[in-house]
Formats: C-alpha cells, structure tokens, sequence
C-alpha cells in the first residue's frame, strides 16, 4: 500500500509580522558588537556639528571628573596629615585671651624600633645612631639614655622630620620594678605602639651563624666539593626552619602583642653589621678560591635571608607588607667619637663592590652608606598611620619631646602638683582645655592651662612679623572649671530625690574589703523582723497584714520566720583568713606556700576537667539540704523565652555604676558633637581656599558657630606646654623619670565606671594558648590594657547567646580559639578599642590570656549561671518513674516540686510525690523512659562581675583600699 504524506497548499495560515517603528535594545546592541555610540543619535551633517559638541561635552565631562578625584585625593591625604598632627594651621585664629595666630610648624613622624633577635637594647641603639648620623640637623642626642631623638633630613623639606623611639629606652623604666625582663619589653612595646607612626622590626643578621646551620662562608659548595662544614649552601639556604631562630621568644611575644593591640605602619628590616665575618678564614679560603666566588657565595646567602624575611613579613602583616630593608652598619657605630668612614676591604668583606652597585649610588655626594639613603628615603616618603583605633577615634593626644630628665619633655611642681608637659598635639581633633586628660601609668587629671612653647629642633623661615610676635610663654587656653567633667567615677544615688538602690542577694555574699569589718560587724548582727512565711525577705512581708509577732506554738516554738533564713542567707562572711579552694585565685596563692599552691592548681585543673566532661552538673550531699544551698537558684521553663527581670535583686554595687539606656545611641551622639568639631577645626585652621567664599554674610556667621564650638580647643599639631594640675605625688612616683609621657584626652562620660562587656578569644597569639595545666576561671583578679588605660578586676565569663536577653556563665575561660563575652567593671570606653587581658603569675611574670575588644556598656545584661541536679531512674514503668540520688530527705523534693524535670535523651517531666524518708520520688514523663537515661533539673542564677580592690596612698600618706584603680 503506497504510503500517504500532507502537502501544504495556498491555505496554510501565516501570522502577521510585529510592526516596530525600531529594533529593540538588545537587538541594537547585538548589531553594534559592544561598539557604544553618542545619545545623541547618528552622525549628521559636519554643518550641524552634533558629533563635535558631544566629543567636546564628554572631554569636559572627563576632564572634570578627573579635577575632582584630583581635589579628592589631595583632601584625603590631608586628612591623613591631620591624622598623624603633621599638618599645621597657618591662619591667625584668636583663641582665649591671647591675640597672636599659631605659628606655622612641621610636626616629626614618630618612628619606633623593637628589635625581634636576642639582642635588644645594643642593637635598638646602634640602628637609631646610625640613622641619625645621616640628618642634617639631630636634637635629644644619641647616648643610650636618650628616650628620643628627633632628626631632619633637608632632602626630603617638611617630610624629612623624624621622631627615633628605641623600645629599650622609651618606656620600659615604667616596668621594671613590677615585670620580668621578658613582661618589660612586651609592656614597653604596646606603649610606643600607640604613640608610632611607622615601627620598625629589627632582625639582626649576625644571628644566622649562632646554630651553626647556615653560613655565609663554612659548608659552601664549589663544584661539587664541600669546604669548611661539610653542608650544602644550597640546601640550607633554601630550607626556611634554618631561619626560625632569628626571631626570638621574646620577639614572638612583642610581636603577638602588638599585633593583637594594633599596629602601625610596619617596616621589616635586616640588618648586618660590616666586617662581623671572619676576615682570617677568607683569607684562608682565598687561597683555595676567588675572593669573586665568595662575595657570589655572601650575595647568595643574604638573599636567601632576604627573602625568608619577606615571607615572614607577608604572613604576619599581610600583602603590601612583604618589603625589607637592608642596613649595612659599620663596625666604627660603636665610637660616637669617630668619624665613620669607608673601608674598602670591608665593602668588599660584605660582598659588595664596585661593580655590582649602581653608579649613583657610588656618587660622593649623596650618603656614603647606599643602605642608609633607601632607608630614610622608605621612612620619609612612605604613606605610614597609627594604630585605625587611634587613627579613626576623636582623640586628641600628646607624646612628650624627651624624657623628665633635666625638665626636657616633662616636669613635676610638688608644691603645686602641677605637671607640664612639653610636645606637639597629635590627633584628628583640637586639644579641649575644658575635657579631662588621662597620663598612662599616672590616672586622670584635668589641665589647668595650655602654653606656647618654643620647638626644640625649627627648620621653617619665619616671616617678620612672626618673629616680632612670637611669645614663647603665651597662654593659648585657660580651663572653664564649671564645664570640666566632674572626677568622681562612681554615682552618688540621693534618696531624697527619689533615686533609691535595689538592694537584694550578693552573688557570693563575700567580703573583700578590711576597712568595712567596722561597719560589718553592726549588719552581722540579727534582728527580729516581722513574722512572715519561711524564706520571705522583708521586702515581701510588708505587703502582708499585720502578724502578731507574740503569737506563739503551743510548745512555745515560734511558728513563724522572723527573718533569720534571709539573715542566714545575706550575711557576709568573713574571708580574710580562712580561703577555700573554690574562691582561690593566683594573687591568693602567692600567700601560700608552693606545696599548697601546687595542690590548689592541680585541684583547679581537675575541677575543669570535670566541667568539661559534665558540664554544669552538681551534687547534693548526704548530710546537706539542696534547698539551703540553691535557695537562690530558679527554674526557667524556657532559657531563652522565659522573662528574667534585669532591675531584681541587684547587688549593691550596681547601685553606684552608671546605667546606659543606649550606649550605641550615647556614642553616636558623642561621635556626632565631635565630627561638628573636627569639620570646624577643618574650616577654621585648615583651610586651604579663603576666597573660595563669596558671601560674607554666611562666612561670619558661620566662624562665630565656630568660635562657640572651638572655644576653648587649641590645633592639633601645635607645639605646646600642657599644665596638667592635681597630680598627687604618690600618682607620679609611678613614673621613671628615665621614662616618656603620654597624655589623651577622654570623651564624655569616659570617666564614669560602668559594667563593660568584652568579645575575647583565646588565640594563638596568646602566651598560654593550649595550656590547660594553668586553667583561668572567672573572677580571678585579670589585668585589662583597653586601649589607653589599664586596670585590674575580677570579670565574668559567659557565652553570646544571639535572640537571647540572657547569656549562659563560663565557670572558666574556653581555650583553642573559642569566642564568648567578659562582662567586668570598668571605665565608659567608646568602640572601637582594642582589649589585651593578662594574668599576672608568680616571679612577677605575666601572660597574655585573651585578646578581643569592647563592643557594649550595659549593666542590665544578664549573664546567668546553671547548675544541673541529676538523678538516676531505679524503676520504669511506661512514662512513670521512680527517680533516686537526686536528693536524700523529702523535704528537699517538696521545695523542688514545682520545677520542671529534664533527660538527657530529650523528655519532659515534672514530680509527682515523695516516696520514703531518703529523698526518692516518682516523676511523671511526656514519652516512655529508658532505664539508662537520667533525669535533670537545671536551676539558674544570676552571676554579677567583682572589684578587685588595690592599696594606694593617699595625699596624708594613709593606705586605703580602692575598688578600681584606672592607669
């Protein structure tokens, strides 16, 4: 059968086309091939010009733009200036009483220089004389009893002014009758952190042949001989372990420190010392080989260094950081007496000669040390900033020209306790006269007035009538004492105005304060109270009707409680001399002997060993009540939805820290009035365009709002005296003389003591970092450097539980990188602000435990302490069982029948009875039981951070106790 197939015909349906005046955009840009046109349409006729006028516009368009990121640049990079305190005004502002303008000067960028090798001071010295000798111009000396030098280098005009600070001399006197040599130099280096432009890391290169491994002559490989040590260059310059000696475990320590409290700009240098090999075995070898091959075999090594170096510098600092410095040093470095001159053979003993270094740097008129030049041309061109916490926050702070030796950076008035300190003003904002001022290591003070001074190194001409004017004693400000912060740290509540404490249970009912056994000693006396039904407070029972208090049983037994369960529950106990393991910390085990203390710390290690595999589990004696000990403690029916008051029962020292209803809102607004003064400050003293402002009208009206806001406030970068008054001679014999000041000014409410909650993580950078033999617990007295202010306290560990009012307590400090929160007393600290927490160990050696920052201020955060009361099911029937070892008389079962009971496999249960006279009780389930599950009750707590009290003296000489000590 042939086979069928359609054939289409004249009445097949045609749809009609889409009509489209023009084709859409994406078919336009199909067709144009990525090739982008004018909007203007076609190119028309060359009389219409379309196409020229459009090429024109855009080159405009281009040529603006370009202008603007031009002009934009230039502001960032004064503001960047400004930053640092190295710009400085040149208009005449009229400030207080007196009329003359600030002159104009040139503030010097503050270099650092920690060495990383063994040799510290020695070395630190010799790279800060060697670099000074290079300057123009040097003021402050060179002698290792220097704190600083300041230098200038014509070459470079205004940014050729350079600040040296060795970590040896800067202010490592502040620490040496308190720390370990080691503690000395990690302290002295977080110091001159803050203060650094740029640090310098010193490694030294003569450290290379101390393990004997590598080796810029022995074990060189010649043809496939081996001379001297039998080992291959090739293999031991290539393998980094032969390197890792070079930074030493104290240099470890400096560098994990400052890089977990914020680094300047960092700067890795290698430096090696000229003529330091053995010239007598060259001379020997020369006789086997071409000196060529040994100044070949110098450079191969110094690279392979080089390089290890700039490995090091990327992973500790990141990308952009890989950059290393060479500083070549003489031998001649040592005599200050001597001239330093070339010395050919020596040039050639560190590989270099003429034909390997460039022309221009062989030029007599330039440096004759080429390593020197590209130095300080690295340090005066670089785009370098201090720490972003210093950089970015309103604070304005000084760093003293020298130290108080001879009244050079700093002097002290006993008569007047008056301490005038001398150097320039750094900071993105103006000095406040009228702002309080906090010295590191001395406390916080207010200024009394700010003065002129005359700089100790001038490189700028000055005009005429600049010379004529200049007042070296003239007073730029004078404080307002009524618009000075007040100095008290804690609130003083009158209950008279209606402010009253909510006073309820102590965390631990402890005593930590010898003066107040006086004033102890009345409370701990019991007083009848009204009647009220057992454990009622008397806060409770005077909302009951009036009690009979002569009504008694019919033995003559008082039925009622008068309040001696709450007596027995709030009286404090004395502590002083009877210390329990569980309360012991380090500070208390140095009153111990070492037998004792190493028993304490192997308790504390087991006691944490067993919170690790039960977490949160206690138990309950055989002779001991469970409603007696956790009278304090409540069942939660959810952690995280049931309601938990955060005004009830606050201890007593709540009622004196000041409460935020938002700290983020307080600090908005405190950066908000400060942004005002930094924009006014940029108008009023950095103003680079005066004619840019047509209406006069506007530009006097908006100085004279400036003048309101700038009252007062004296240019960063001015070169001043600071008359700080009311220190007290016991704060400053905390200071060497040999030593440097610093000084900062506080932000609003930084002053006042509040409860502070820290993110903290124990990380690698960390000195005890896996250690579990010295376990850290909460409320052991810790050691809290926030930024530019350090104390002591006794803080609060406990989780960050998100969508939570409450955060769960850690009884000790999770280990191996883990992050949680420390709630502790302390000092208002606005973000962002580094925080380094340390412990302070027995032999005065100190480690660093935690690091973190702040992020809150808030007293009404709850951090909630569980404990967990187990019990084991003896028989199961169904959902029914019957429940032991929980508790051991029925007394306890009946005070804990309202609770709700918990399993470790996910069931629900409640009491239902009592059974028998040992404390065993039947328990009712949501879900059938197993016989080897367990049975919980979690009870939760509030736990509140402690003071750490310190002995100070007082002005009449008295020692008295201080709950926080800010330094």
């Amino acid at each position: 059968m042939p086979s069928h197939h359609h054939r289409s015909t004249g009445l097949k349906q045609k749809n009609k086309g889409h009509k489209s005046n023009r084709a859409s955009k994406r078919s336009i840009n199909r067709a144009a091939g990525g090739k982008v046109q004018s909007r203007g349409g076609g190119i028309k006729s060359k009389g219409n010009g379309t196409l020229n006028s459009m090429l024109s516009k855009g080159k405009a368009n281009r040529a603006n733009m370009a202008k603007q990121r031009r002009l934009a640049s230039k502001e960032e990079l004064l503001k960047q200036k400004r930053v640092q305190g190295r710009l400085n005004t040149t208009t005449n502002h009229k400030n207080g009483e007196g009329g003359a303008g600030v002159a104009s000067t040139v503030v010097p960028r503050v270099v650092g220089i920690i060495s990383l090798s063994e040799s510290e001071t020695q070395l630190e010295n010799h790279v800060r004389k060697f670099l000074v000798d290079g300057a123009d111009k040097s003021v402050g000396g060179t002698s290792d009893s220097t704190s600083s030098v300041t230098a200038f280098y014509q070459k470079y005009k205004k940014e050729g002014h350079i600040t040296f600070l060795a970590n040896s001399s800067a202010f490592s006197s502040l620490y040496t009758t308190s720390c370990s040599e080691e503690d000395i130099a990690v302290q002295a280096s977080l110091d001159l952190c803050r203060v650094c432009d740029t640090i310098m890391l010193l490694v030294d290169g003569r450290d290379v042949k101390k393990d004997g491994k590598s080796s810029s002559i022995a074990g060189m490989e010649i043809g496939g001989n081996t001379i001297g040590g039998g080992m291959s260059v090739k293999s031991s310059a290539t393998s980094g372990q032969d390197y890792d000696h070079l930074i030493s475990r104290r240099g470890e320590r400096v560098l994990s420190a400052i890089k977990a409290q914020g680094l300047p700009t960092p700067l890795t240098v290698l430096v090696n010392y000229e003529g330091d090999s053995d010239n007598d075995e060259m001379m020997s070898l020369a006789s086997c080989q071409s000196l060529k091959s040994i100044r070949r075999s110098a450079i191969k090594t110094k690279l392979s260094l080089k390089r290890y170096l700039s490995r090091f510098a990327e992973t500790e600092f990141g990308e952009g950081s890989e950059k290393v410095m060479e500083l070549d040093i003489p031998d001649l470095v040592d005599d200050a007496d001597e001239t330093m001159k070339i010395d050919d053979s020596k040039v050639l003993t560190a590989g270099k000669s003429k034909k390997i270094l460039p022309d221009a740097l062989l030029n007599k008129t330039n440096d004759m040390y080429p390593s020197r030049a590209a130095c300080i041309r690295a340090l005066c061109t670089m785009s370098a900033s201090p720490p972003k916490w210093v950089a970015e926050m309103p604070r304005a702070y000084i760093l003293s020209d020298n130290n108080g030796l001879n009244g050079e950076g700093y002097e002290y008035d006993q008569e007047t306790q008056e301490l005038k300190i001398k150097g320039y003003i750094r900071g993105q904002v103006p000095w406040d006269v009228n702002s309080l001022v906090h010295i590191p290591n001395v406390g916080t003070f207010g200024t009394k007035y700010i003065k002129k001074s005359e700089q100790s190194l001038s490189t700028l001409r000055k005009r005429k009538d600049q010379l004529l004017n200049m007042n070296p004693d003239e007073i730029l400000a004078t404080c307002d004492s009524s618009k000075r912060e007040s100095f008290e740290m804690f609130a003083n509540p009158d209950a008279l105005d209606g402010e009253q404490n909510l006073i309820g249970f102590e965390d631990d009912g402890k005593n930590y304060y010898d003066d107040e056994k006086s004033v102890n000693s009345k409370s701990n006396e019991f007083k009848k109270g009204v009647a009220r039904p057992a454990g009622w407070s008397d806060y409770q029972s005077a909302w009951l009707d009036a009690i009979g208090d002569d009504e008694e049983g019919e033995e003559g037994a008082d039925p009622f409680d008068h309040g001696e369960l709450a007596f027995d529950l709030n009286k404090k106990k004395d502590d002083a001399t009877v210390i329990t393991k569980m309360d012991m910390d380090v500070e208390d085990a140095n009153m111990v002997t070492a037998e004792e203390r190493k028993i304490l710390i192997e308790q504390r290690k087991k006691d944490k060993e067993e919170e690790l595999m039960f977490p949160d589990e206690v138990e309950v004696g055989e002779d001991e009540n469970a409603r007696d000990r956790y009278a304090r403690y409540r069942s939660l029916k959810s952690f995280r939805k049931s309601y938990w008051d955060p005004k009830e029962n606050l201890p007593d020292t709540y009622g004196t820290v000041y409460h935020f209803s938002s700290f983020k809102a307080t600090q908005s607004d405190v950066m908000a009035d400060m942004n005002d003064v930094i924009e006014a400050s940029n108008k009023e003293f950095y103003s680079m365009n005066k004619s840019d402002t047509n209406n006069t009208d506007e530009m006097m009206e908006d100085m004279e709002a400036d003048d309101n806001i700038l009252e007062g406030c004296v240019p960063s970068g001015t070169f001043v005296t600071i008359v700080i008054e009311g220190v007290s001679l016991s704060a400053f014999e905390r200071v060497s003389t040999t030593s440097l000041l610093t000084a900062v000014t506080l932000l609003p409410h930084e002053n006042k003591v509040s409860v502070l909650h820290m993110n903290l993580s124990q990380t690698t950078q960390c000195d005890n970092y896996g250690d579990t033999d010295k376990p850290v617990k909460s409320k052991d007295r810790l050691y809290f450097r926030c930024g530019w202010r350090t104390w002591k306290a006794r803080p609060v560990f406990s989780q960050n539980n998100l969508n939570c009012d409450k955060h769960k307590f850690e009884r000790f400090m999770p280990t191996n990188g883990a992050f949680f929160s420390s709630a502790v007393f302390g000092p208002v600290t606005y973000t962002p602000c580094p925080v380094l927490v340390f412990r302070r160990m027995e032999m005065d050696k100190t480690d660093l435990v935690a690091l973190g920052s702040i992020f809150n201020a808030d007293a009404d955060r709850i951090v909630v302490k569980r404990i967990i009361l187990t019990g084991y099911p003896t028989r199961v029937h169904k959902r029914h069982a019957t429940v032991k070892y929980m508790f051991y008389n029925p007394d306890d079962v009946q005070w804990f029948k309202p609770a709700g009971l918990t399993t470790k496999h996910g069931l629900q249960g409640n009491i239902i009875d009592s059974v028998g006279d040992h404390g065993t009780m039947k328990c009712l389930f949501n879900a059938p039981i197993k016989q080897h599950d367990t049975v919980c009750i979690p009870l939760y707590k509030r736990i509140y951070p402690k003071y750490a009290p310190t002995t100070v003296t007082n002005e009449t000489g008295e020692e008295v106790k201080q709950q926080i000590l800010v330094l």
